[in-house]
């Protein structure tokens, strides 16, 4: 019955649809870059290239592969809290993501492969300026962003004496639309709204090397790196524009409010019909490090990344992106994975903790902003199973992180609480029968 429960629970988690997340940085590039939000990535504060789980998933060095020792899925919820202080004032704003879904397989004692679907970028902004005509009459400019990109990921990833490595491709795919609004305080102008879609579809490739050196029988060390190359993506574009009228709406609870009445019968400008091509240049990353730790007791990472995100262009397009760096400092610990019974339940738990600090590579007003975050997570393990010698068994992961970006220069800080709660499954599957 658990195992049911807990197969129809990641089923119903792996078909949730991406919704939209919510920061006002996400104005530049194609949205705010998500950070891997896989529970071996996530609840270590980003560690990915050197570590290494037989138990989880880490797309992000599809060498991991190799290391697989069971068919291993998981699939969550991502929730986060955003405060923006500046000058201006405050604001508060909150979304809810799918966190992504991946399953592995070991192909063999040394072989592993894994595909799956994650979110890449989310864009959703919004910020207005008023400003007098030479007739005297006022006008509002609002900009507006919304949007995402998905990639869908197959990799696989062996090993050969003590190197492993491994290649994911990626399906990049989603929409980009830029909206502009002029909104004048005069009946002598119509209200126009200008309608910037971009589709996004290409493939993009990901690599992954690591290293294992036994230091004991008890201790390992791990070197690693992965390597995103920075690919050209096609963009399909088109414009729309309306004009619309703004009055009073009353809600469903009949409460009265502002609202925009767009006329959908009179399109000065609409290219839907005849779509311009054009490309968009994401950015590629390196991350390397190392890991040292005891097998299924605990490991420490240390690791850098570099994204390069000065190559990012829009059709032609470049933005003030420059490079961002971060330095990267992660564990896990199980005080006893073998102890048994429900007095010792507390022992067979994963404590993991991460941070990162750098440079976020955003640039506003010719300041950068700077980056800092702590993550930290638990996973809870569920009934265990067992195969001939082996036990096995699959964990809800819980996990909670806090990220600043701020510059005090410019009096903009952004702190961003998150939530990430996912189910991690392990299963033997492809039993070869034997026949007596």
């Amino acid at each position: 019955m658990t195992r049911n429960l807990l197969t129809i629970t990641f089923l119903f988690l792996s078909i949730i649809t991406f919704a939209q997340g919510n920061s006002p940085f996400s104005q530049f590039g194609p949205g705010d870059f998500y950070k891997s939000t896989f529970q071996s990535n996530f609840s270590k504060g980003g560690i990915a290239a050197s570590s290494i789980s037989p138990t989880t998933l880490n797309p992000s060095n599809p060498a991991s592969y190799a290391q697989l020792k069971y068919t291993t899925g998981e699939t969550g919820i991502y929730s986060s809290v955003n405060f923006i202080n500046s000058n201006s004032g405050n604001d508060y704003l909150s979304n809810t993501d799918l966190s992504g879904f991946g399953l592995g397989f070991p192909l063999g004692e040394k072989t592993g492969l894994a595909f799956g679907l994650a979110p890449f970028s989310k864009q959703n902004y919004s910020f207005s300026y008023d400003d007098v005509l030479s007739d005297a009459s006022q006008v509002n400019y609002t900009y507006e962003g919304e949007g995402s990109l998905s990639k869908v990921f197959l990799g696989l990833g062996t090993q050969k004496g003590n190197l492993s490595v491994g290649i994911n491709g990626q399906f990049v795919f989603g929409r980009l639309n830029d909206i502009s609004k002029v909104i004048y305080n005069s009946t002598d102008y119509k209200n126009i709204r200008f309608q910037n879609y971009n589709n996004v579809s290409g493939f993009g490739l990901n690599t992954g090397l690591q290293y294992k050196v036994e230091l004991d029988n008890q201790h390992y060390l791990n070197i690693g790196g992965t390597y995103e190359l920075g690919s050209d993506y096609t963009t399909s574009n088109y414009l729309i524009a309306n004009y619309f009228t703004v009055g009073e709406a009353t809600t469903s609870n009949n409460k009265i409010v502002d609202a925009e009445f767009h006329e959908t019968t009179d399109f000065p400008i609409d290219t839907r019909d005849n779509p311009t091509d054009g490309k968009i240049t994401l950015p590629s990353s390196l991350q390397f490090g190392f890991s040292t730790g005891k097998p299924e007791k605990w490991e420490a990472s240390l690791e850098y990344k570099n994204v390069a995100l000065s190559e990012y262009a829009l059709n032609e397009s470049s933005s003030d992106f420059v490079n961002s760096n971060q330095i990267i400092l992660g564990g896990t610990f199980i005080p006893n994975k073998k102890a048994l019974g429900r007095s010792n339940y507390w022992k067979n738990i994963s404590y993991n903790l991460g941070a990162f600090a750098g440079n976020s590579g955003i640039v506003a007003l010719g300041e950068e902003l700077n980056e800092f975050g702590i993550n930290f997570g638990f996973g809870l393990p569920l009934k265990k199973f067992k195969y001939q010698t082996e036990t096995f068994g699959s964990s809800v992961y819980l996990s909670f992180g806090y990220l600043n970006r701020s510059n005090n220069n410019l009096g903009i800080s952004e702190n961003m609480l998150n939530i990430n709660a996912s189910v991690v499954i392990n299963d033997k599957w492809f039993i070869k029968r034997k026949f007596q």
